[in-house]
């Protein structure tokens, strides 16, 4: 059922909003992301909120592109052998399509709602939260990071910049797999070291995707499952769930004959893939794509923040590798590949989530013909 976000007539500075699942009338924060979005498609904020009509915005018909499976999709997909499930957003609608299994065993086939593994990809969503921060004057990109967390290794010298971007310098072996963020912020806390002379240089760390979780619970003062969990409600995102420990596809690494096993949870159960222990995303290719074109989107992120960011950027910034106004992504997981590729300025992007690669990669090339197609 879509969930409508209406606005009622009521005293200055208060707005209420029914949430369609019985939750009753709740007072919502004039920065929360339901009054973001309020705001936005109805042209009105609650400072001025003193109406005698009710205003109804439909998240899904105003924030939302609709999903569409795709032949052509289809086609790009078998002749590159693919197995998994993609999405291309086209900067009017999401393209999806699938090819082959997502439990080899079970004979289950790949669908466009198949939940993959996201990993990293959560960076890219924390630095589009980030961001709307620094927007509503919460967050700057200069500010020490012990504005936010006084208590980590290196707190006086980082800045939310060099957070977001990987660059901190901070790292930290031990931390649980499991457990919300106030406590893995605890335990990063407790065991990271910081290298001054590692500031400012891209090295991919648990750590830090640790702490920009921080940072969006401290700015934001909700808790991170909170603020994420808005997102993916308001954006009714049904393909997106808490925890690796959720149902997935199965992965599988080929080998050199060709013969594919299966890769086990505890394998697939590392630093590079659960980032956040029970605050980590598993997610679908078309949810994703969803999500981008609502996070770097200067309705939700002002064009300005966007340009101090990936404006003069190169190299890694805010999870992607960044050449101009097309940013990627890729990570290996399992025996499978994730690749994103996303253009700032046509807002449009291409979603790969495989569940192992057979032979060649070629994620890149598939990738190249995706856009193609929008030519």
């Amino acid at each position: 059922m879509k969930k409508t976000l209406t606005w009622l007539g009521v005293a200055v500075g208060s707005l209420a909003v029914f949430a369609g699942a019985g939750f009753g009338v709740t007072l919502v924060n004039k920065d929360s992301l339901a009054t973001h979005m309020i705001a936005k498609y109805t042209g009105k904020s609650n400072a001025s909120s003193s109406s005698s009509s009710t205003t109804s915005s439909s998240v899904e018909d105003s924030a939302t592109l609709k999903v569409a499976k795709s032949s052509n999709l289809d086609s790009i997909l078998n002749n590159g052998e693919y197995n998994g499930s993609a999405a291309l957003a086209t900067g009017k609608k999401i393209l999806t399509s699938s090819r082959g299994y997502a439990n080899h065993a079970a004979k289950n086939e790949m669908t466009a709602n198949s939940q993959f593994l996201v990993g990293k990809i959560q960076d890219t969503i924390n630095a589009g939260i980030i961001m709307h921060l620094i927007d509503t004057g919460k967050v700057k990109l200069n500010d020490k990071l012990s504005k936010y967390d006084s208590e980590v290794a290196g707190a006086e010298s980082v800045k939310v910049a060099d957070v977001m971007n990987q660059a901190s310098g901070i790292t930290a072996d031990t931390i649980s797999s499991s457990g919300k963020t106030k406590s893995l912020v605890k335990e990063v806390n407790a065991n990271a070291t910081f290298d001054s002379t590692m500031q400012g240089t891209f090295a991919d760390s648990r750590a830090n995707t640790i702490l920009q979780a921080a940072i969006i619970e401290k700015a934001s003062g909700e808790s991170y499952h909170s603020v994420v969990s808005d997102l993916i409600d308001q954006l009714e995102l049904s393909d997106t769930a808490w925890g690796m420990k959720n149902k997935t596809v199965d992965y599988y690494r080929v080998d050199d004959v060709g013969s594919a096993s299966k890769v086990s949870n505890s394998t697939l159960d590392t630093a590079e893939l659960n980032r956040l222990g029970s605050d980590q995303l598993v997610s679908s290719p078309a949810d994703i794509a969803q999500m981008y074109n609502y996070l770097f989107n200067s309705d939700y992120v002002s064009s300005s923040t966007l340009d101090k960011v990936f404006g003069q950027a190169s190299g890694h910034v805010a999870g992607f590798a960044v050449n101009g106004d097309a940013l990627s992504l890729t990570q290996a997981v399992g025996g499978g590949r994730n690749r994103i590729e996303w253009n700032l300025k046509q807002q449009t992007g291409t979603f790969l989530f495989s569940n192992y690669i057979n032979g060649e990669n070629n994620l890149s090339s598939i990738s190249k013909n995706m856009f193609d197609y929008l030519k």
